[in-house]
């Protein structure tokens, strides 16, 4: 799997960073607009992908403020949209149009 060093995110230049070390998969920080994952994910494309999905859903959240309601459980909302929803778009992406 080849590293990334950045990805565009609801229009903002998101900076991608990998992490020997790291004991999660991925990581968010919306201050900083950065994406860091732990090298492990170089490993494997789909558990790449996969981990940026799931960040890069946290930092949507976060960029659009859903993260910062009160009495919310953003990992639920996370989960449910990289479970759920994006899989579905991706499978029917023939129906785009």
């Amino acid at each position: 799997m080849k590293k990334l060093s950045s990805i565009r995110v609801l229009d903002k230049k998101v900076k991608i960073l990998y992490d020997p070390k790291m004991e999660d998969w991925g990581q968010c920080d919306l201050d900083k607009k950065e994406i860091t994952l732990s090298s492990r994910c170089l490993k494997d494309s789909e558990q790449h992908w996969w981990t940026l999905v799931h960040e890069v859903t946290h930092l949507i959240f976060e960029m659009t403020g859903v993260a910062f309601i009160e009495r919310n459980d953003e990992e639920a909302y996370v989960r449910c949209t990289e479970n759920l929803v994006i899989p579905w778009v991706l499978k029917h992406l023939h129906l785009r149009g």
